[in-house]
């Protein structure tokens, strides 16, 4: 599935195609939000929740590194390194 393929779908298919297909990368917060980062497909997608409600707000997708640098701080690479 191609990046603008997923953009199309409902929320619902986006999320299960995230939980079950999707590698999961990391997550950190944005105010009143936990934003969870996964790969899919070549692409990204950050899932915002809103930790008071502890739903979905948001799905923002992505490709290319640019935006990643949020989460590279919380990745351990020590195992990698030795």
């Amino acid at each position: 599935m191609r990046l603008h393929e997923f953009i199309r779908l409902p929320e619902k298919e986006k999320t299960s195609l995230l939980y079950e297909q999707g590698v999961y990368i990391g997550k950190r917060r944005q105010g009143n939000s936990v934003v969870l980062l996964y790969q899919l497909n070549g692409f990204y997608a950050e899932v915002f929740y809103r930790t008071y409600r502890r739903e979905i707000d948001r799905i923002s997708c992505f490709s290319g590194t640019a935006r990643l640098d949020p989460y590279l701080t919380a990745i351990d690479v020590e195992s990698l390194v030795t």
